[in-house]
């Protein structure tokens, strides 16, 4: 009891610590979920689409999906034509696993991603030169987010070494007390490292719906509500069933903000 007490205090950093067992909690790795393998068979057998379906599956149904993120990835970016898509998916993977050996891969990824979507610029049919700086925009936001990560990442680490030292520091004054027979100590309550606060609206303030206006593209939505055009992949993912693709839209036309 004494130990599953010090590995819920570190937020399950018993991986990481010898004094506990990893085998206190079971779970099913995202590779061996069943839709994950019903992807890689559809893949296998070049049924892309199906392929795509089954790892979307598993990132609905999980909150830890990197490898499916991967997958849908590499999809979109080489039989889809879609790069923005790409771009999404490769983000959540880096975010998820930055620690991957594949980080490098994936990072290389996300520049062909972007050097197809600027490649495909002057093929589509934007109304003028304000959608192309918020592209541009758009291209911007994504690196800054993908720079945020990797701080957040080596900041996650530090904290992780701190409670590391401090709880191992417990663990040999409980040790002491013990041989002594003098009651153990109790353990000081580690509170998890608080992420790094991003600027971001009152949800309250954030209405459920708006309507678009002439002049609208999704880049211009997600910075009207959001402070940045970033975001816009979260209003398009929110309206695929209203969108055909990112530039269907209509004036007039209803989008849940998410």
């Amino acid at each position: 009891m004494h130990c599953l007490r010090l590995c819920l205090t570190a937020v399950c950093l018993s991986c990481l610590l010898p004094g506990c067992s990893p085998e206190l909690v079971e779970v099913v790795s995202e590779t061996d979920e069943k839709q994950y393998q019903l992807a890689k068979g559809y893949q296998a057998q070049g049924r892309v689409e199906e392929a795509l379906s089954a790892f979307l599956r598993v990132i609905d149904a999980r909150r830890d999906a990197p490898e499916s993120h991967f997958e849908a990835g590499y999809i979109y970016l080489q039989e889809m034509k879609d790069p923005i898509s790409a771009i999404y998916h490769f983000k959540r993977y880096i975010q998820l696993k930055p620690d991957s050996n594949q980080l490098m891969q994936v990072e290389q990824l996300v520049e062909t991603a972007e050097k197809e979507f600027a490649r495909q610029l002057p093929a589509r049919p934007y109304e003028g030169q304000l959608d192309r700086i918020d592209l541009m925009e758009l291209l911007k936001g994504l690196k800054q987010e993908n720079e945020s990560l990797k701080r957040e990442w080596v900041a996650a680490q530090q904290r992780v070494r701190q409670l590391e030292g401090m709880l191992g520091g417990a663990r040999r004054a409980s040790s002491t007390s013990a041989s002594a027979a003098v009651p153990q100590p109790a353990v000081p309550r580690v509170e998890p490292a608080a992420p790094v606060a991003r600027a971001a609206p009152d949800p309250a303030t954030v209405p459920r719906s708006y309507t678009v206006q002439s002049g609208d593209s999704l880049s211009s939505i997600s910075r009207k509500f959001y402070g940045t055009p970033s975001r816009w992949i979260d209003i398009y993912q929110a309206n695929r069933d209203r969108m055909s693709s990112e530039n269907a839209l209509r004036v007039g036309q209803d989008l849940r903000i998410p």
